[in-house]
C-alpha cells in the first residue's frame, strides 16, 4: 500500500505514461485503423478479436482489487482502470484498441431503472426496493400491480439529472493527477443511452409477468413500451440540446462488444450530435418469443430512439434467428448484429452477409476452464469457412471466471487467429 498521497500520484502518473507508450506502438496505430475500416465496413480482413472479462467476474481474479497499491478511493480506481489496459496489453494481446484516456460515468441521476443499482428506491416514478438475496444479487419484484402503479409510469418523462458539482470535482481532481499524460472523460451512464426497454420493465415487472401480459394484456404492454420508446427518444434529443453526449467513436463497447472506432474524425464532447454516436438495443427477454411478436412489441418501440443514432447494434446473447429481416426492415441504420453462442451460425452467415458486421459471441463457459485445442480449432474453422463473406469480429465476453489464469483466454485468441487466417 501507498499511504502518501503525493507518491499515490506519483504512482499514478508512472502508470499512465506506460499506457501512453502502449498507445504509441505502431501495432496499436494498425488496431485503430483495422477497427475504423471494420466498423466502416469498408474492408473484410481477419476478424478482430476483443476479450472483455467481468468487472464483476474475469477481472477480479485477473486483477484483484486488494492488490491495488492506491489508498484514495478515487485514485485506487483510477489506478484500477489504467492497470486494467495494462494487463490486457501485457497478457491478452488480442486486438483491443489503447488510447491516452481515462473514461467514468457521469456523476447523476437516471429516473429510469439503473440496473444494478440495489439503492434506487424509484424508477419511471413508481416506488421500488430490491432485496439483496445474495451477494451482488437481488431478487425481480412486481411492483406494477394497480392501475396507479401503471399511470405513475405512463406519467413519468425519463430524464438524466447531471450532478455538476461533483463532476467538476472528480474531473478537476483526476486531471491534477494526470497532468497531460491522459485525458479525463466523463461518459453518460450506459442504462441512460440504451433502448432496450424491456430490461427495464421486467425489473418492475418480472420476467414472468411479462411473458404473461403478452398474451393477457397485450394492449397495456405495447402502451407502455411506446412510451418507452418515445420517452427516451426524447430524453436523447435534450442530451443532444444540452450537450451532454459523448463521442462513442472510440475504445469502448459499441452494441453488446465491438470497439467504436471509424474513419470519421473525433469530435469534442460540446460538439458531439446523435448522428455521430453508436445506439444499441437488444431484447434478450424475448429469446423465446416469434419474430413477429418481438418486432410488434419490442422492435417498432426501440426504434423510435435508436434510429436517432447515426450507427446502430441489435442483439446480446439472445439468438437472433429468424429476426434478422426484421431488423433490417426497421433498424434503419443498423450496422453491427449480435451472434449469440446459441446463434445458428450458418443462417447467421447467410443472412447477415456483407450488410452489417457478424459479431459473434463464443460460449464463454467452452473456453475459461479448458477445452481441447483440436474440436475447439474445427469449430473455429467451420465458423470461419461460413463467415467467408462477412465482416467478423470476435467478442469473447461474460466471462464470469477465468480459473484465476489468462491462460486459456490466450490460447482461444491464438487459436482463433490461426483458424481465420486470411488466404
Amino acid at each position: 500500500m501507498i499511504d502518501n498521497y503525493r507518491d499515490q500520484v506519483s504512482y499514478i502518473r508512472e502508470l499512465a505514461k506506460k499506457l501512453t507508450e502502449v498507445a504509441a506502438t505502431d501495432e496499436n496505430s494498425e488496431n485503430r485503423r483495422r477497427w475504423a475500416f471494420h466498423n466502416d465496413l469498408i474492408k473484410r480482413q481477419r476478424p478482430l478479436i476483443w476479450v472483455c472479462p467481468d468487472d464483476d467476474g474475469g477481472w477480479l481474479e485477473l486483477l484483484p482489487m486488494e492488490e491495488m497499491l492506491c489508498v484514495d478511493p478515487e485514485l485506487k480506481e483510477l489506478e484500477y482502470r489504467i492497470r486494467k489496459y495494462l494487463y490486457q496489453a501485457d497478457h491478452l494481446k488480442d486486438d483491443f484498441v489503447f488510447e491516452n484516456r481515462v473514461y467514468f460515468s457521469y456523476p447523476g441521476t437516471y429516473t429510469g431503472y439503473l440496473y444494478g443499482n440495489v439503492k434506487q428506491e424509484t424508477a419511471w416514478g413508481v416506488p421500488i426496493q430490491k432485496p439483496e438475496i445474495g451477494k451482488n444479487a437481488y431478487h425481480l419484484n412486481n411492483f406494477l400491480q394497480t392501475g396507479e402503479d401503471y399511470d405513475l409510469l405512463l406519467n413519468h418523462e425519463v430524464d438524466f439529472i447531471p450532478d455538476e458539482t461533483e463532476h467538476f470535482r472528480l474531473r478537476a481532481k483526476y486531471e491534477e493527477v494526470l497532468g497531460n499524460l491522459l485525458e479525463v472523460e466523463f461518459h453518460l451512464p450506459y442504462s441512460v443511452l440504451v433502448q432496450s426497454h424491456l430490461i427495464e420493465y421486467v425489473h418492475l415487472r418480472g420476467l414472468e409477468n411479462l411473458m404473461y401480459d403478452v398474451y393477457d394484456e397485450p394492449e397495456l404492454l405495447f402502451t407502455v413500451l411506446r412510451h418507452m420508446g418515445e420517452s427516451k427518444a426524447n430524453l436523447l434529443k435534450r442530451l443532444e440540446e444540452r450537450h451532454l453526449l459523448f463521442d462513442n467513436r472510440i475504445n469502448i463497447y459499441t452494441g453488446s462488444g465491438g470497439l467504436g472506432h471509424t474513419t470519421k474524425p473525433q469530435k469534442e464532447a460540446k460538439d458531439v450530435t446523435l448522428s455521430d454516436m453508436w445506439g444499441f438495443a437488444d431484447a434478450q427477454e424475448f429469446s423465446n418469443v416469434s419474430p413477429k411478436m418481438v418486432e410488434e412489441f419490442a422492435i417498432v418501440n426501440q426504434k423510435i430512439g435508436l434510429n436517432l443514432f447515426g450507427m446502430g447494434c441489435y442483439g446480446c446473447c439472445e439468438p437472433l434467428d429468424g429476426k434478422y429481416e426484421v431488423i433490417f426492415r426497421n433498424i434503419t441504420n443498423i450496422r453491427r448484429l449480435s451472434v449469440s453462442p446459441w446463434t445458428n451460425i450458418d443462417k447467421a452467415a447467410e443472412q447477415i452477409g456483407k450488410r452489417a458486421i457478424f459479431s459473434w459471441k463464443p460460449n464463454p463457459v467452452e473456453i475459461y476452464m479448458g477445452f481441447d485445442e483440436d474440436e475447439m480449432l474445427k469449430k473455429l474453422k467451420h465458423v470461419a469457412y461460413k463467415t467467408r463473406d462477412c465482416f467478423v469480429e470476435i467478442i469473447l465476453k461474460d466471462i464470469r471466471t477465468c480459473n484465476h489464469t489468462p491462460k486459456y483466454l490466450q490460447k482461444f485468441i491464438d487459436l482463433a487467429r490461426l483458424a481465420f487466417e486470411v488466404e
